[in-house]
């Protein structure tokens, strides 16, 4: 008879970040003008995408091997930027300016992402994670 493994919170935690990570690089590719594809000093303006790229391939790996002090840290910038988010749509709404649809919805996922990189960082099930 197979047994049903518990809920793990940092597998839920590693797909957060990578859609996470991956809503981030779309907004800056729907963002990206001809304007905007300069060097940055002396880095060429796609090395960002590529690391990027990386960084959302490889955070989440981290995380599932439950790094327990890496997740807690990663856990305050998603909710950082869903605050920068929300303060940015709230200047356009004080100006009675039309706001972003795909700010508000970037704003959910980085919050999701940040509560579900919590509650894992900060689960109180010492089998679950390695203190790393």
């Amino acid at each position: 008879m197979r047994q049903v493994s518990p809920h793990n919170p940092f597998k839920t935690a590693a797909l957060a970040y990578f859609v996470y990570g991956c809503t981030y690089l779309l907004g800056a590719a729907l963002q990206m003008t001809p304007d905007r594809q300069h060097d940055f000093y002396g880095l060429p303006w796609w090395s960002f995408f590529v690391v990027g790229a990386v960084l959302v391939l490889g955070v989440p790996v981290l995380i599932r091997q439950e790094r327990r002090r890496f997740t807690q840290i990663l856990s305050v910038f998603p909710a950082i930027k869903a605050l920068t988010l929300v303060v940015k749509q709230g200047k356009l709404m004080g100006a009675s300016e039309p706001t972003i649809a795909y700010n508000w919805f970037f704003a959910a996922v980085a919050l999701t992402a940040s509560v579900l990189l919590f509650r894992a960082g900060f689960s109180s099930s010492p089998e679950s994670s390695k203190q790393q």
